[in-house]
Protein backbone atom coordinates (compact mmCIF):
# COMPACT_ATOMS: atom_id res chain seq x y z
CA UNK A 1 0.00 0.00 0.00
CA UNK A 2 3.15 1.93 -0.23
CA UNK A 3 1.59 3.84 -3.53
CA UNK A 4 -1.67 4.17 -1.74
CA UNK A 5 -1.14 6.36 1.42
CA UNK A 6 1.50 8.58 -0.56
CA UNK A 7 -1.61 8.68 -2.72
CA UNK A 8 -3.61 10.12 0.09
CA UNK A 9 -0.90 12.10 1.78
CA UNK A 10 -0.61 13.77 -1.14
CA UNK A 11 -4.29 14.94 -1.89
CA UNK A 12 -5.46 15.02 1.16
CA UNK A 13 -8.23 17.63 0.58
CA UNK A 14 -10.10 15.09 -2.03
CA UNK A 15 -9.70 12.07 0.36
CA UNK A 16 -11.28 14.40 2.90
CA UNK A 17 -13.81 15.04 0.49
CA UNK A 18 -14.56 11.61 -0.11
CA UNK A 19 -14.08 10.73 3.09
CA UNK A 20 -16.65 13.09 4.19
CA UNK A 21 -19.32 11.90 1.65
CA UNK A 22 -18.73 8.22 3.16
CA UNK A 23 -19.13 9.61 6.45
CA UNK A 24 -22.19 11.85 6.04
CA UNK A 25 -24.02 8.79 4.42
CA UNK A 26 -23.34 6.34 6.71
CA UNK A 27 -24.47 8.88 9.64
CA UNK A 28 -27.52 9.20 7.61
CA UNK A 29 -28.56 5.55 7.42
CA UNK A 30 -27.37 4.95 11.29
CA UNK A 31 -29.87 7.68 12.19
CA UNK A 32 -32.52 6.09 9.52
CA UNK A 33 -32.00 3.10 11.02
CA UNK A 34 -32.73 3.88 14.32
CA UNK A 35 -35.61 6.02 13.38
CA UNK A 36 -37.06 3.10 11.42
CA UNK A 37 -36.15 0.32 14.41
CA UNK A 38 -37.48 3.13 16.90
CA UNK A 39 -41.32 3.73 14.96
CA UNK A 40 -41.54 -0.25 14.59
CA UNK A 41 -41.41 -0.65 17.95
CA UNK A 42 -43.79 2.24 18.56
CA UNK A 43 -46.31 0.05 16.43
CA UNK A 44 -45.83 -3.76 17.60
CA UNK A 45 -44.04 -3.88 21.16
CA UNK A 46 -46.80 -4.85 22.83
CA UNK A 47 -47.53 -7.94 20.51
CA UNK A 48 -43.62 -8.78 20.83
CA UNK A 49 -44.26 -8.33 24.69
CA UNK A 50 -46.81 -10.62 24.86
CA UNK A 51 -44.94 -13.20 22.95
CA UNK A 52 -47.20 -16.29 22.78
CA UNK A 53 -46.50 -18.59 19.96
CA UNK A 54 -48.71 -17.58 17.79
CA UNK A 55 -51.49 -15.13 17.75
CA UNK A 56 -54.88 -16.31 16.03
CA UNK A 57 -57.16 -14.47 13.85
CA UNK A 58 -60.90 -15.12 13.19
CA UNK A 59 -63.06 -13.43 11.09
CA UNK A 60 -65.41 -11.12 12.33
CA UNK A 61 -68.21 -11.85 9.90
CA UNK A 62 -69.49 -15.57 9.99
CA UNK A 63 -68.66 -17.08 6.71
CA UNK A 64 -65.55 -15.02 5.76
CA UNK A 65 -62.57 -16.14 5.34
CA UNK A 66 -59.50 -15.24 8.11
CA UNK A 67 -57.10 -13.16 7.48
CA UNK A 68 -54.28 -11.20 8.74
CA UNK A 69 -55.79 -7.92 10.36
CA UNK A 70 -56.47 -6.24 13.46
CA UNK A 71 -59.48 -4.17 12.41
CA UNK A 72 -61.13 -7.38 10.75
CA UNK A 73 -60.93 -10.40 13.57
CA UNK A 74 -63.36 -10.95 16.62
CA UNK A 75 -62.79 -13.82 18.83
CA UNK A 76 -65.98 -15.42 20.46
CA UNK A 77 -66.36 -18.04 23.11
CA UNK A 78 -66.57 -20.43 20.54
CA UNK A 79 -62.73 -19.74 19.15
CA UNK A 80 -61.41 -19.96 22.70
CA UNK A 81 -63.29 -23.86 23.14
CA UNK A 82 -62.08 -25.00 19.86
CA UNK A 83 -58.41 -24.20 20.20
CA UNK A 84 -58.13 -25.54 23.38
CA UNK A 85 -59.29 -28.60 22.47
CA UNK A 86 -56.30 -29.23 20.10
CA UNK A 87 -54.05 -31.48 20.98
CA UNK A 88 -50.46 -29.90 22.15
CA UNK A 89 -52.46 -26.70 22.64
CA UNK A 90 -50.71 -25.22 26.29
CA UNK A 91 -52.48 -21.85 26.77
CA UNK A 92 -55.04 -19.88 25.28
CA UNK A 93 -55.71 -16.60 26.03
CA UNK A 94 -58.22 -13.82 24.07
CA UNK A 95 -56.63 -10.56 23.45
CA UNK A 96 -58.35 -7.64 22.29
CA UNK A 97 -56.96 -3.86 21.16
CA UNK A 98 -58.63 -1.16 20.95
CA UNK A 99 -57.66 2.92 20.18
CA UNK A 100 -59.54 5.68 22.44
CA UNK A 101 -58.47 8.39 25.06
CA UNK A 102 -57.59 8.43 28.51
CA UNK A 103 -58.69 11.61 30.69
CA UNK A 104 -56.95 12.03 33.99
CA UNK A 105 -54.93 15.45 34.21
CA UNK A 106 -54.91 15.59 30.53
CA UNK A 107 -56.09 13.57 27.79
CA UNK A 108 -54.11 11.88 25.21
CA UNK A 109 -54.35 8.38 22.94
CA UNK A 110 -53.90 5.30 24.11
CA UNK A 111 -53.96 1.62 23.01
CA UNK A 112 -56.21 -0.15 25.23
CA UNK A 113 -55.14 -3.99 25.31
CA UNK A 114 -57.97 -6.55 27.00
CA UNK A 115 -56.67 -10.03 28.38
CA UNK A 116 -58.77 -12.25 30.85
CA UNK A 117 -58.19 -11.03 34.79
CA UNK A 118 -55.11 -12.64 36.10
CA UNK A 119 -52.96 -12.88 33.32
CA UNK A 120 -49.18 -12.56 33.98
CA UNK A 121 -48.09 -8.89 32.16
CA UNK A 122 -45.10 -8.22 30.20
CA UNK A 123 -42.27 -6.82 33.20
CA UNK A 124 -43.92 -8.43 35.81
CA UNK A 125 -47.67 -8.55 37.56
CA UNK A 126 -51.47 -9.26 36.77
CA UNK A 127 -54.32 -7.81 35.01
CA UNK A 128 -56.42 -7.02 37.39
CA UNK A 129 -60.05 -7.84 38.16
CA UNK A 130 -61.42 -4.15 37.67
CA UNK A 131 -59.20 -1.35 36.59
CA UNK A 132 -55.90 -0.62 34.41
CA UNK A 133 -52.10 -0.97 34.89
CA UNK A 134 -51.01 1.88 32.49
CA UNK A 135 -47.52 2.02 31.08
CA UNK A 136 -45.08 3.87 33.31
CA UNK A 137 -44.17 6.99 31.02
CA UNK A 138 -48.12 7.58 30.32
CA UNK A 139 -48.79 7.47 33.68
CA UNK A 140 -46.28 10.35 34.37
CA UNK A 141 -47.34 12.29 31.32
CA UNK A 142 -50.92 12.39 32.41
CA UNK A 143 -50.73 12.25 36.17
CA UNK A 144 -52.51 8.41 36.42
CA UNK A 145 -50.90 7.50 39.43
CA UNK A 146 -51.74 4.35 41.61
CA UNK A 147 -55.17 4.82 42.91
CA UNK A 148 -56.20 7.61 40.53
CA UNK A 149 -59.62 7.21 38.22
CA UNK A 150 -58.73 8.01 34.65
CA UNK A 151 -61.80 7.70 32.24
CA UNK A 152 -61.95 5.46 29.05
CA UNK A 153 -63.81 6.28 26.43
CA UNK A 154 -66.63 6.86 29.24
CA UNK A 155 -65.81 4.29 31.16
CA UNK A 156 -64.10 5.31 34.45
CA UNK A 157 -61.43 3.14 36.11
CA UNK A 158 -58.86 2.85 38.79
CA UNK A 159 -55.30 2.86 37.86
CA UNK A 160 -54.05 -0.54 40.04
CA UNK A 161 -50.11 0.25 38.93
CA UNK A 162 -47.45 1.19 36.26
CA UNK A 163 -45.79 -1.29 34.00
CA UNK A 164 -42.93 -0.76 31.79
CA UNK A 165 -43.96 1.20 28.29
CA UNK A 166 -45.62 -0.62 25.42
CA UNK A 167 -47.11 0.43 22.79
CA UNK A 168 -49.32 -0.55 19.95
CA UNK A 169 -50.33 1.91 16.85
CA UNK A 170 -47.77 4.45 18.12
CA UNK A 171 -50.05 4.57 21.12
CA UNK A 172 -48.65 3.95 24.97
CA UNK A 173 -50.80 0.69 25.98
CA UNK A 174 -53.17 0.56 28.70
CA UNK A 175 -53.68 -2.97 30.18
CA UNK A 176 -57.52 -3.86 31.36
CA UNK A 177 -59.30 -7.03 31.63
CA UNK A 178 -61.73 -8.56 28.82
CA UNK A 179 -64.80 -7.12 30.47
CA UNK A 180 -63.23 -3.33 30.68
CA UNK A 181 -61.87 -4.13 27.17
CA UNK A 182 -65.05 -5.04 25.81
CA UNK A 183 -67.00 -1.55 27.32
CA UNK A 184 -64.11 0.59 26.07
CA UNK A 185 -64.17 -1.14 22.65
CA UNK A 186 -68.28 -0.83 22.49
CA UNK A 187 -68.17 -4.61 21.48
CA UNK A 188 -71.24 -7.75 22.39
CA UNK A 189 -70.85 -9.72 24.99
CA UNK A 190 -69.99 -12.54 22.91
CA UNK A 191 -66.57 -11.04 21.76
CA UNK A 192 -64.14 -11.58 24.00
CA UNK A 193 -61.18 -10.24 22.15
CA UNK A 194 -59.65 -9.32 19.30
CA UNK A 195 -57.12 -12.43 18.24
CA UNK A 196 -56.28 -15.30 20.32
CA UNK A 197 -52.51 -15.74 22.13
CA UNK A 198 -51.73 -19.22 21.92
CA UNK A 199 -48.88 -21.58 23.48
CA UNK A 200 -48.39 -24.53 22.73
CA UNK A 201 -46.13 -27.64 21.24
CA UNK A 202 -47.04 -28.11 17.36
CA UNK A 203 -45.00 -28.26 14.70
CA UNK A 204 -45.83 -25.68 11.64
CA UNK A 205 -47.75 -28.26 9.73
CA UNK A 206 -50.22 -29.09 12.96
CA UNK A 207 -50.37 -25.21 13.46
CA UNK A 208 -51.62 -24.74 9.80
CA UNK A 209 -54.12 -28.42 10.36
CA UNK A 210 -55.48 -26.24 13.50
CA UNK A 211 -56.15 -23.48 12.18
CA UNK A 212 -57.66 -25.12 9.14
CA UNK A 213 -60.14 -27.50 11.39
CA UNK A 214 -60.90 -23.81 13.35
CA UNK A 215 -61.40 -22.27 10.62
CA UNK A 216 -59.11 -19.71 12.17
CA UNK A 217 -55.48 -18.68 11.01
CA UNK A 218 -52.30 -18.84 13.07
CA UNK A 219 -49.41 -16.32 12.79
CA UNK A 220 -46.31 -16.02 14.26
CA UNK A 221 -45.68 -13.13 15.99
CA UNK A 222 -43.31 -11.18 13.72
CA UNK A 223 -46.28 -13.16 10.87
CA UNK A 224 -49.30 -10.97 12.64
CA UNK A 225 -47.37 -7.70 12.03
CA UNK A 226 -48.95 -8.05 8.80
CA UNK A 227 -52.03 -7.24 10.66
CA UNK A 228 -50.70 -3.49 11.22
CA UNK A 229 -51.19 -1.87 8.27
CA UNK A 230 -49.50 1.33 9.19
CA UNK A 231 -46.64 -1.04 10.45
CA UNK A 232 -45.76 -1.93 7.07
CA UNK A 233 -46.61 0.97 5.21
CA UNK A 234 -44.28 3.15 7.53
CA UNK A 235 -41.34 0.43 7.11
CA UNK A 236 -41.52 -0.25 3.28
CA UNK A 237 -41.48 3.63 3.53
CA UNK A 238 -38.51 4.07 5.75
CA UNK A 239 -37.00 0.76 4.11
CA UNK A 240 -36.99 1.93 0.37
CA UNK A 241 -35.37 5.15 1.60
CA UNK A 242 -32.37 2.99 3.31
CA UNK A 243 -32.02 1.32 -0.28
CA UNK A 244 -31.58 4.24 -1.98
CA UNK A 245 -28.59 5.36 0.31
CA UNK A 246 -26.98 2.21 0.37
CA UNK A 247 -27.19 2.49 -3.78
CA UNK A 248 -26.11 5.58 -3.13
CA UNK A 249 -22.86 5.40 -1.29
CA UNK A 250 -22.15 2.39 -3.66
CA UNK A 251 -22.16 4.51 -7.11
CA UNK A 252 -20.29 7.47 -4.98
CA UNK A 253 -17.48 5.15 -4.18
CA UNK A 254 -17.57 3.89 -7.85
CA UNK A 255 -17.32 7.11 -9.44
CA UNK A 256 -14.50 8.47 -7.39
CA UNK A 257 -12.26 5.82 -7.73
CA UNK A 258 -13.22 5.21 -11.15
CA UNK A 259 -11.88 8.76 -11.93
CA UNK A 260 -9.00 8.25 -9.54
CA UNK A 261 -7.66 5.35 -10.73
CA UNK A 262 -7.71 6.78 -14.27
CA UNK A 263 -5.60 9.85 -13.21
CA UNK A 264 -2.75 7.60 -11.77
CA UNK A 265 -2.41 4.99 -14.46
CA UNK A 266 0.50 6.80 -15.50
CA UNK A 267 1.37 5.88 -11.23
CA UNK A 268 0.65 2.40 -11.51
CA UNK A 269 2.50 1.69 -15.15
CA UNK A 270 5.54 2.37 -13.62
CA UNK A 271 5.15 -0.13 -10.71
CA UNK A 272 4.34 -2.74 -13.81
CA UNK A 273 7.86 -1.74 -15.65
CA UNK A 274 9.39 -2.01 -12.56
CA UNK A 275 8.11 -5.83 -11.74
CA UNK A 276 4.94 -5.28 -10.07
CA UNK A 277 2.42 -7.84 -10.39
CA UNK A 278 -1.46 -7.36 -11.61
CA UNK A 279 -2.54 -8.62 -8.14
CA UNK A 280 0.01 -6.31 -5.92
CA UNK A 281 -1.64 -3.03 -8.07
CA UNK A 282 -4.97 -4.58 -6.92
CA UNK A 283 -4.07 -4.99 -3.12
CA UNK A 284 -2.51 -1.45 -3.03
CA UNK A 285 -6.13 0.45 -4.94
CA UNK A 286 -8.55 -1.82 -2.55
CA UNK A 287 -6.36 -0.92 0.73
CA UNK A 288 -6.90 2.43 -0.55
CA UNK A 289 -10.29 2.34 -0.63
CA UNK A 290 -10.45 0.59 2.21
CA UNK A 291 -8.86 2.75 4.51
CA UNK A 292 -10.26 5.56 2.91
CA UNK A 293 -13.93 3.68 3.42
CA UNK A 294 -13.39 2.90 6.80
CA UNK A 295 -12.82 6.36 8.17
CA UNK A 296 -15.86 7.89 6.77
CA UNK A 297 -17.76 4.90 8.02
CA UNK A 298 -16.46 5.08 11.31
CA UNK A 299 -16.60 9.09 11.49
CA UNK A 300 -20.33 8.22 10.31
CA UNK A 301 -21.02 5.83 13.19
CA UNK A 302 -19.28 7.68 16.37
CA UNK A 303 -21.69 10.96 15.10
CA UNK A 304 -24.66 8.51 14.80
CA UNK A 305 -24.93 7.02 17.93
CA UNK A 306 -23.76 10.79 19.39
CA UNK A 307 -27.01 11.92 17.81
CA UNK A 308 -29.23 9.02 18.27
CA UNK A 309 -28.34 8.98 21.94
CA UNK A 310 -29.82 13.43 21.56
CA UNK A 311 -32.88 12.23 19.46
CA UNK A 312 -33.97 9.34 22.07
CA UNK A 313 -35.46 12.18 24.12
CA UNK A 314 -37.39 13.87 21.37
CA UNK A 315 -38.24 11.11 18.99
CA UNK A 316 -38.62 7.13 18.66
CA UNK A 317 -35.31 6.31 18.11
CA UNK A 318 -34.10 2.66 18.56
CA UNK A 319 -30.38 2.94 20.01
CA UNK A 320 -28.58 -1.00 19.71
CA UNK A 321 -25.28 -2.18 18.20
CA UNK A 322 -27.27 -3.43 15.32
CA UNK A 323 -28.77 0.00 14.43
CA UNK A 324 -25.41 1.54 14.42
CA UNK A 325 -22.89 -1.24 13.10
CA UNK A 326 -25.20 -2.93 10.72
CA UNK A 327 -25.27 0.34 8.43
CA UNK A 328 -22.10 1.26 8.74
CA UNK A 329 -20.58 -2.39 8.16
CA UNK A 330 -23.23 -2.51 4.82
CA UNK A 331 -21.15 0.87 3.56
CA UNK A 332 -17.93 -0.35 4.09
CA UNK A 333 -18.70 -3.53 2.30
CA UNK A 334 -20.74 -2.19 -0.71
CA UNK A 335 -17.92 0.73 -0.85
CA UNK A 336 -15.28 -2.39 -1.43
CA UNK A 337 -17.40 -4.10 -3.96
CA UNK A 338 -17.86 -0.71 -5.89
CA UNK A 339 -13.78 -0.29 -5.43
CA UNK A 340 -13.40 -3.55 -7.14
CA UNK A 341 -15.40 -2.89 -10.17
CA UNK A 342 -13.63 0.64 -10.40
CA UNK A 343 -10.23 -0.62 -9.76
CA UNK A 344 -10.41 -3.41 -11.94
CA UNK A 345 -8.78 -1.78 -15.04
CA UNK A 346 -5.80 -1.82 -12.85
CA UNK A 347 -5.06 -5.15 -13.37
CA UNK A 348 -4.84 -4.50 -17.32
CA UNK A 349 -2.37 -1.35 -17.60
CA UNK A 350 0.19 -2.20 -19.71
CA UNK A 351 3.59 -0.96 -18.43
CA UNK A 352 4.64 0.01 -21.82
CA UNK A 353 2.78 3.58 -20.67
CA UNK A 354 5.90 4.41 -18.01
CA UNK A 355 7.90 4.59 -21.71
CA UNK A 356 6.54 7.74 -22.24
CA UNK A 357 2.86 9.31 -23.64
CA UNK A 358 0.09 10.10 -21.68
CA UNK A 359 -2.00 7.63 -20.33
Amino acid sequence: MFLGIRDIAHARGRFALIGSVVGLITLLLVMLTGLTGGLGAQNISALQALDPDRYVFAPATAGESPEVSFTDSAITAGDVAAWEGIDGVTGVAPVGFTQTRLEADSAVSVAVVGLPAGTGLPGGGTVPDDGAVVSASLAEEVGAHEGEVVTLSGRDAEVTGTAPDEFHSHSAVVWVDSGTWQSVAHVGDDVLGTVLAVDGTLDDAAWEAASESTGTLAETVSGSFAGLAAYQSERGSLVTMQGFLYGISALVTISFLTVWTIQRTRDLSILRALGADAGYLMKDALGQAALILGVGVVTGALLGWALGSLAGGAVPFLLTTSTVLAPALGIWFLGLLGALIATRRVARIDPLLALGGNA
